[in-house]
């Protein structure tokens, strides 16, 4: 009696290894943007929460009232301001006169007093990146709170932007690459 070897010809191994080689090709593009789609949904979701709360604050001002610029709407963590048309101005002490004034720290404190997240927060400083935090707020002169979501990019990468503009409560979201 003959007796027949059982297992694989060298031919046949490569014929798999060839098979997986294309596969991995094919799919791994797919899979490897999977995280990067996963960091631009948790973006979105945090800043149309961010957005929402502004709505709800201002509808809170309308049920206080129309409270002044100088007196607490009943929304928030602590004393959040209103600006004259009654959107999230300042947070702790009252301003000085209405919408006049914002520095880096106010629109931190403002996102904070606005969200109830998970996310990390900081003042943008001298950079965006490096950052171990999620979001990176500061302002701008017209006066405008800007908001970076940093987490999953890198410096040169377009990232997630929302702007809030607290004397009209208009926000907008878009993506850029920060200058630093």
């Amino acid at each position: 009696m003959k007796s027949k070897s059982q297992g694989f010809t060298l031919l046949e191994l490569i014929v798999v290894v060839v098979i997986l080689g294309v596969l991995a090709v094919t799919a791994a593009p797919r899979f490897l943007g999977v995280q990067r789609d996963a960091h631009e949904a948790l973006a979105q979701g945090a800043f149309a929460a961010f957005q929402n709360s502004i709505d709800m604050y201002h509808s809170q001002w309308l049920v206080d009232g129309e409270p002044a610029f100088d007196q607490v709407v009943n929304y928030g963590q602590g004393d959040v301001y209103p600006s004259s048309a009654g959107f999230p101005f300042a947070v702790g002490d009252a301003p000085v006169s209405a919408g006049v004034g914002l520095s880096g720290n106010d629109c931190v404190e403002l996102w904070n007093a606005l969200m109830t997240t998970d996310l990390t927060i900081r003042a943008h400083g001298s950079s965006v990146f490096p950052s171990e935090e999620n979001i990176v707020g500061w302002y701008t002169a017209d006066p405008s709170c800007y908001y970076y979501y940093t987490s999953g990019f890198s410096f040169g990468e377009d990232i997630p932007r929302l702007n809030y503009f607290p004397l009209t409560g208009e926000v907008t979201i878009t993506a850029d690459s920060p200058s630093s």
